[in-house]
């Protein structure tokens, strides 16, 4: 007697075999868990799903309040509507929580002006659970100073702490941050009081460290840190040149892997103990009102590549700071052809990526970075080869020719990357330089900075595709 089969029930929708909810079905602390790394706005409103959600918001551990994604233009809400109705929300989920156990509270203030009393309000509620994660982010018309109450509720649990915009930071010397790991300061004053070589000291455990287009001007910088493994400084001490001049920056951390060095006008670095550093990006001015000879400048900036040149991956170039007295700023590479040089080794260079500058060509001082990596294998020239100022003018002969071919040219360069390439005669000698001499050179790669239909650039591409005989194990790529 044979089994009559069982229909399957099918889905008139979706045309496949119905299925549980799976989600719904799992305990209420993943779904919690899961909660929590949504903006509350949107925990809140899985309420509506089914009675099976109708609290499980309630459940989570952090509380993201941001007013540029709630309630933004909504059935032509004005702006005063808008700003009620996020006030009324941030009031209503506080108070739900006010039981509950949050480690997280994140506050975004960005469209929206509020009273700085009613967000010192706001912190001082969030701040009363156990946070480990402070995110202040708020642009007001009057600038906002944190609550020196809050400090003795937050600082002892604090493992991540990110204050960005508007307003002035200052923190009681009897304040520590024992658990602090992350750190995040973007766009904001530290008071006359508080200073970033106060506040250091006072974090032991701190991992990553983010300063960025803070007014922290204030003679020198000392970065000491033991555990601290990522580091960024990003404009982070720019201001009048009469201003910052004698500023010097100080690093000293044994464990850090990756530091960004962008765009910070001093008047010198000093860098030791970064055995363990892997990454660095560095984008550096310098002041030359502030060195008596150009020896001195050449120093300076030689002493910041030194200080890093234990690096796998080494970026590298200037850029001009929108500040007044332009004359006096001297980019990186500038810098370096200032003077009588000599680079260290990079023993451990992989990656290479070098950004021209306003005045010098690389081409100055590449066969030096060339003759100095000798495990490098990724070349990349993220600016070009040529100066900005060099398209209209007689290019310039290329200077790889003038010495003997670098170990890294011959066995170990892999990838060559050129953007805004231009087909100058100075380019086209450098493309045939590398085809010609890089033996397993397997992939180069050409942006060109006018369209493949402009007049000109077919003609280069087969003049350079004729060199690709030489090397024809290397695949071009045009761009």
């Amino acid at each position: 007697m044979g089994l009559a089969r069982k229909k399957r029930k099918i889905c008139p929708k979706l045309g496949h075999p119905e299925s549980r909810d799976r989600i719904s079905s799992l305990p209420d602390e993943i779904l919690g868990q899961i909660l929590s790394f949504v903006p509350t706005k949107y925990a809140v409103a899985t309420s509506a799903l089914s009675s099976r959600w109708r609290n499980l918001y309630k459940l989570t551990t952090s509380l993201d309040f941001d007013d540029s994604a709630s309630f933004k233009s909504q059935n032509g809400l004005n702006i005063v509507r808008r700003n009620t109705r996020f006030r009324e929300f941030v009031d209503s989920i506080l108070a739900r929580f006010e039981q509950s156990n949050v480690t997280k509270f994140r506050l975004k203030c960005g469209k929206n002006n509020f009273d700085n009393s009613l967000i010192s309000y706001w912190i001082k509620v969030a701040c009363a659970h156990e946070i480990s994660e402070f995110e202040l982010s708020i642009q007001t018309c009057v600038p906002y100073r944190l609550p020196l109450q809050l400090y003795p509720l937050t600082c002892q649990n604090l493992a991540v702490l990110k204050l960005d915009s508007n307003f002035e930071v200052d923190i009681p010397d009897s304040v520590a941050f024992p658990c602090l790991k992350v750190l995040v300061l973007k766009e904001i004053k530290l008071s006359s009081d508080s200073s970033l070589n106060d506040i250091l000291p006072r974090c032991p455990l701190l991992e990553e460290l983010v300063i960025e287009g803070c007014d922290i001007a204030e003679g020198n910088v000392c970065i000491t840190n033991p555990l601290l493994r990522r580091l960024t400084l990003d404009d982070g001490l720019t201001g009048p040149l009469d201003q910052l001049n004698g500023t010097v920056v100080y690093f000293d951390a044994p464990n850090l892997i990756y530091l960004k060095y962008c765009k910070c006008l001093v008047h010198r670095c000093k860098v030791r103990n970064l055995n363990a550093l892997v990454e660095a990006y560095i984008e550096i001015c310098f002041n030359d009102d502030d060195f008596d000879e150009p020896e001195d400048l050449c120093d300076a900036m030689l002493s910041f590549i030194i200080g890093v040149s234990n690096c796998e991956l080494f970026k590298i170039q200037s850029e001009r700071p929108r500040i007044e007295k332009q004359e006096a700023v001297v980019p990186v590479e500038g810098a370096l052809t200032s003077g009588e040089f000599e680079l260290p080794i990079f023993q451990n260079l992989a990656r290479l990526e070098l950004g021209v500058g306003c005045d010098v060509s690389w081409n100055d001082v590449l066969l030096d970075f060339l003759s100095n990596s000798p495990c490098l294998e990724y070349l990349i020239f993220e600016e070009g080869l040529v100066r900005f100022g060099a398209i209209d003018c007689e290019s310039e002969d290329c200077q790889l020719y003038d010495a003997a071919v670098p170990s890294c040219v011959e066995s170990r360069l892999k990838t060559i990357e050129i953007k805004r390439f231009w087909g100058l005669k100075e380019e086209m000698d450098t493309v045939m330089y590398f085809l010609e001499n890089a033996n397993v050179l397997e992939k180069l790669e050409l942006h060109w900075c006018l369209k493949r239909n402009a007049r000109g650039v077919l003609s280069k591409e087969k003049e350079i595709l004729k060199m690709y005989k030489v090397n024809d194990a290397c695949s071009i790529a045009f761009r």
